[in-house]
């Protein structure tokens, strides 16, 4: 009390030679006072000036077997590319190897003691395909990591296996002990050149659902080892049906990691970053065995999209993880050309605003990567309205696809995108002109809802599709025409297809009312009908 009476008789010592009024004195004595207390409160309850939920290395009794390797580890600085991995410890000799090492997450596979053989028995033990047996126990496995602070990553490839080795987990747990990051993997969809999953997601993630929830869930695709891997990738349709699979378990709080094998990665990061912005807590594991290849270029590529704290690698390659270590926040000088051609050319999605029938849920998923529109009930609007100028053109592509095996019409299924629209707020009555690109090729311009006096003759003609239903378009407004261009691609996937056409492969050249609309107004697309889904990107305003 004293202290504090002297140490206040000092300020107000301090605060009378100064050359300010006498009222103003007091004041500003006891804000000075208030600001130290709280500054005195802030430190003694986070024990610094940097508050507690910004410090990476929490307490052990704080933690949970979901927590986040990030979180955990305290050395990381939030960079997920710094997480060592240890891998195929299935041996109590491996096992005791890593536990020396400097790895931070151990990755052990989980089938069944004689696994798809006529003596199987209800034991996990450590071993995967071709393998059916094993020494090691996952009971020995656990009892060496359970007390331990390094993470663990349990690998499964027989359904079989899953529920049994998550109710050993569940005990342990129950007893105090996997305090830290405990992930647990299976590949459940089938991915580039990949087998029929010999795990079944339903079962899978019901049992994680029901037994051991406090996880982090893993999750993959099944791929082949292949000579060429130029032209194939994650597809959409595949990253798709993983991004159904994720709401379909209503998977909203708990970490997943998306695992891509890094010889097929080249054609599929905007695939894979889309899946993750439109997934919560979501990142992507990059991972390669020892016999495939990998390439620095696909590395880096994934790196300069991909924020730090959302991209693990596991690469087994150690020219390959000292380019990581090197160029992990320098990648943009070291990726193709062709991947900075895309910057120029990204899609925006704060650009447009979704609008439509009660704003239906996942019916337009939008990313940096692309937006795909799903339901012809809901669209999206350009928040920035134009006026019709020949120096002005709306650009992008589209990738039709028809991911719920649905019959097309000719001439009506595709994609439309409307001009000069003066009534946009339902959407079965969009008024304006209206372009329309079908999935069969039909390329049409024509009015949409107008009154007699603001009518003009619709044009339309046909182009051969490519088997990748994929077209880049271009609309010029230039107030008494509109010029409609559309060009074949033969496919929307590979990063080369982000090259500039060469030619014009259709163009309809429209004369339209000068009158009609000639103010500033947005543009909007909307997918015709619910019988494809339309992946766009490069969407753009451009000014020539």
């Amino acid at each position: 009390m004293k202290r504090h009476q002297h140490q206040e008789m000092s300020l107000s010592k301090f605060m009378a030679s100064l050359p300010i009024p006498r009222h103003y004195r007091r004041y500003l004595i006891i804000q000075l006072l208030c600001v130290g207390f709280v500054l005195y409160l802030w430190v003694s309850i986070n024990g610094g000036f940097i508050p507690k939920f910004l410090k990476h290395k929490i307490s052990y009794f704080d933690v949970e077997s979901d927590v986040s390797p990030l979180l955990y580890f305290g050395d990381i600085n939030n960079d997920a590319s710094k997480i060592r991995w240890s891998g195929k410890v299935n041996s109590l000799n491996q096992l005791n190897q890593a536990m020396e090492s400097d790895a931070h997450m151990l990755e052990g596979d989980v089938i069944l003691r004689g696994q798809g053989t006529k003596h199987q028995k209800l034991i996990p033990v450590m071993s995967s395909p071709p393998n059916t047996d094993s020494k090691t126990t996952l009971d020995d496995w656990l009892d060496v990591v359970k007390s331990k602070q390094k993470g663990i990553k349990l690998v499964f490839t027989s359904i079989e296996a899953v529920e049994i080795s998550l109710q050993k987990l569940k005990i342990i747990k129950e007893q105090g002990f996997l305090k830290f990051p405990v992930w647990i993997h299976a590949d459940v969809l089938k991915g580039p050149e990949g087998k029929t999953p010999n795990i079944d997601s339903t079962r899978f993630l019901r049992h994680l659902k029901r037994v051991f929830p406090k996880c982090t869930i893993s999750l993959g695709w099944t791929v082949s080892p292949h000579t060429d891997t130029s032209q194939g990738g994650y597809s959409w349709d595949m990253v798709l049906d993983m991004f159904k699979l994720i709401q379909t378990w209503e998977i909203n709080d708990q970490q997943v990691i998306f695992n891509a094998d890094l010889p097929w990665l080249r054609n599929s990061v905007p695939q894979l970053k889309w899946l993750c912005d439109n997934v919560f807590h979501s990142s992507l594991m990059v991972s390669k065995s020892s016999q495939s290849i990998g390439i620095k270029e696909d590395v880096l590529y994934a790196a300069y999209r991909f924020p730090p704290h959302s991209l693990y690698f596991d690469v087994k390659d150690d020219h390959l993880e000292a380019v990581i270590s090197k160029y992990r926040h320098f990648s943009r000088d070291q990726v193709s050309p062709l991947v900075l051609q895309r910057d120029l050319v990204m899609f925006h999605p704060k650009a447009w605003v979704k609008m439509g029938f009660h704003m239906e849920k996942n019916s337009v998923l939008g990313s940096t990567e692309a937006i795909i529109l799903s339901s012809p009930i809901v669209y999206i609007v350009s928040k920035s309205s134009y006026k019709p100028s020949p120096e002005l053109s709306l650009q992008g592509r589209v990738l039709f696809l028809n991911h719920n095996n649905k019959e097309m019409e000719s001439g009506k299924t595709g994609l439309n995108i409307y001009l000069r629209s003066t009534s946009y707020t339902h959407f079965e009555e969009i008024t304006g002109i209206r372009c329309f690109l079908g999935v069969d090729g039909t390329i049409e311009v024509s009015g949409s809802h107008l009154n007699k006096k603001d009518s003009f003759k619709s044009e339309s003609q046909r182009i051969t599709p490519s088997s990748s239903h994929c077209f880049r378009f271009a609309i010029i407004d230039s107030l008494s025409e509109i010029i409609f261009r559309v060009n074949v691609v033969h496919s929307c996937n590979t990063l080369e297809s982000v090259k500039a056409d060469a030619e014009i492969h259709a163009e309809l050249k429209v004369p339209v009312p000068a009158h009609l609309g000639n103010g500033q107004h947005p543009y909007i697309l909307k997918v015709a009908d619910n019988k494809r889904y339309a992946v766009i990107d490069e969407l753009s305003v451009k000014h020539s």
